[in-house]
């Protein structure tokens, strides 16, 4: 690909998240919107999710080390620090399984390859006094850029259809997750402080 087309490519790929993350005039919020497309994330990323593999233990050990400057949001929301300005899907996502908290999307992050160290998205619980602790990363690639599923240290990423339309892969490195390193949601999260 010509290097004058990769700014076309990437302003293609913002405007289809915008689009994916404005919410239609039916939908009652946006808690249910983000829960309702998640809702078919599971049996792929549940994949592994028993005992972590030496490799896995390690990526987890160095996805902590790459994100533990983000557990200052402040930082990790602006364009200068993280560069995770936009929260893709917009609300607290959570579901009867446990939530994923606020998700906030690095868009210069956004193509058709999986870097372990730099995670598309960041996740943070909202906690009682409007503190945000960060429980987790996310790694998305847009389904339009990839035919088949991106793996990450083994594990396939499932597919999220409308309204995100996104492969998405979650890594719980900074919340214990009684249902796997990998898994979707997560029950030791919770949207019940969220504002």
């Amino acid at each position: 690909m010509h290097e004058h087309h990769v700014p076309m490519r990437r302003a293609i790929v913002t405007i289809a998240l915008i689009l994916a993350c404005s919410p239609a005039p039916d939908v009652p919020t946006a808690t249910t919107q983000a829960s309702s497309a998640h809702a078919a994330h599971g049996a792929a990323s549940r994949i592994n999710n028993g005992e972590l593999t030496a490799e896995q233990k390690q990526a987890v050990a160095d996805v902590r080390k790459a994100t533990q400057r983000f557990h200052d949001i402040a930082f990790a929301t602006a364009a200068n620090g993280g560069g995770y300005t936009m929260q893709f899907p917009a609300g607290c996502a959570a579901s009867p399984d446990g939530a994923q908290g606020f998700h906030y999307l690095n868009n210069g992050l956004v193509d058709a390859k999986v870097e372990l160290l730099r995670p598309e998205l960041v996740m943070y619980e909202p906690g009682p006094n409007g503190q945000m602790n960060l429980v987790g990363v996310d790694y998305i690639v847009p389904l339009a850029l990839s035919a088949t599923p991106p793996t990450l240290l083994g594990v396939p990423f499932a597919p999220l259809g409308p309204p995100l339309n996104v492969w998405a892969l979650h890594i719980w490195a900074w919340r214990p997750n009684p249902s796997g390193m990998f898994a979707p949601w997560n029950p030791k999260v919770s949207c019940e402080f969220a504002q």
